[in-house]
């Protein structure tokens, strides 16, 4: 047979794809939609036309763009915004508007008032919404989530993640108009995602579980972040569990198994684990386990990318729906306002909801 079955449908299946902006983070992307799709036709758009033709020859692409609203206005299915979150709103509108399907690079808008903002046209769109956070679909995340579902494991009780390493910012990130927030806003949304998605374990199918936070800092950045650089999350939860979010961009990730490990205590069992997907050790009813890291695909670029494309392909809703999105920047949101009223905040509910009884 001349071409497998595979391919047949890899053909018939094939999306169109357009990515704004030439950074290295959409170059991966086209680098993984490649190995999923040989035969994609892709689009790349730049605000400069040199850069953008010279980045569409770099990853062949068929077409590049020197203008994103020429990009959006084009015959391509899917909108990828790879640019710096201070630029996301307009073009959002602007997709949305142009009815395309949508990858959002997170952190998804560059504050809490802009998705406030566009709730009702992200929530009211026809296509797929999806924020690229691909370690929401990583292996060993995944992993994690299997062994906490166990329902002997009795209560949960206290959930611990920490992320140290030292960052340097540079290009936009070192920008302060750029990057209004800190180190929590850029960086810390994948590690508020695992926070969130780890205790979603425990709760009823929603999304809005977290009762209160209260954030701690130093008054001060310690290294050159605008914004703040570190920042120490602890949020009440309506499971009862009380979860600890240390992120942070000035602390040096130092000999992993001891200086960075996190875990979950439950009433008839515990998890510990290193944030990074290194390690983890479980104790439950029934023994103990170690669970190694994931080899393939460890970061989880390419399972999220499979699933966004199948979503587009087959109409349906995406496993990291827009009210996750939502529920992780509303936490986010009560950190940094509990970390200037120096009391717990309430996150904000989801614009034309009643808060949720406490």
């Amino acid at each position: 047979m001349g071409e497998t079955d595979g391919d047949s449908i890899l053909r018939m299946t094939d999306v169109s794809v357009c990515f704004l902006g030439c950074g290295k983070i959409n170059q991966r992307h086209v680098r993984i939609l490649r190995r999923l799709q040989p035969r994609a036709r892709i689009a790349v758009a730049s605000r400069d036309p040199e850069r953008a033709r010279a980045f569409g020859r770099k990853v062949g692409a068929a077409d590049s763009f020197g203008d994103y609203q020429r990009a959006i206005a084009s015959d391509y299915q899917v909108i990828v915004i790879g640019v710096p979150p201070r630029a996301h709103r307009p073009l959002v509108e602007a997709a949305l508007a142009a009815g395309k399907h949508l990858l959002i690079e997170k952190p998804v808008f560059a504050s809490f008032a802009d998705l406030e903002a566009l709730w009702p046209a992200l929530s009211g769109h026809r296509g797929t919404v999806m924020v690229a956070e691909n370690l929401h679909f990583a292996p060993f995340h995944r992993k994690l989530k299997t062994l906490l579902r166990d329902g002997r494991l009795g209560r949960p009780l206290f959930l611990d993640l920490t992320r140290l390493g030292r960052s340097r910012p540079d290009g936009w990130r070192a920008d302060p108009a750029e990057m209004p927030l800190g180190a929590l806003h850029e960086g810390g949304v994948h590690w508020i995602r695992r926070v969130m998605d780890l205790a979603s374990v425990f709760e009823a199918d929603e999304p809005e579980h977290v009762l209160d936070v209260s954030a701690f800092g130093p008054p001060e950045p310690i290294t050159a972040t605008p914004g703040e650089d570190t920042t120490m999350v602890v949020a009440r939860h309506r499971s009862g569990l009380v979860s600890r979010l240390l992120h942070t961009w000035a602390i040096p990730w130092r000999f992993p198994p001891f200086f960075d490990a996190s875990k979950v205590l439950l009433e008839k069992g515990a998890l510990y684990f290193d944030a990074r997907g290194i390690f983890a050790r479980f104790y439950g009813p029934g023994g103990r386990k170690l669970v190694v890291p994931a080899i393939r695909d460890a970061s989880g670029f390419q399972a999220m990318w499979r699933h966004f494309l199948a979503c587009v392909r087959e109409g349906r809703s995406t496993d990291f729906t827009l009210r996750q999105v939502f529920a992780d920047f509303a936490y986010m949101d009560a950190a940094y306002r509990s970390r200037k009223s120096l009391r717990p905040e309430t996150p904000r509910p989801v614009p034309g909801e009643a808060p949720r009884p406490r």
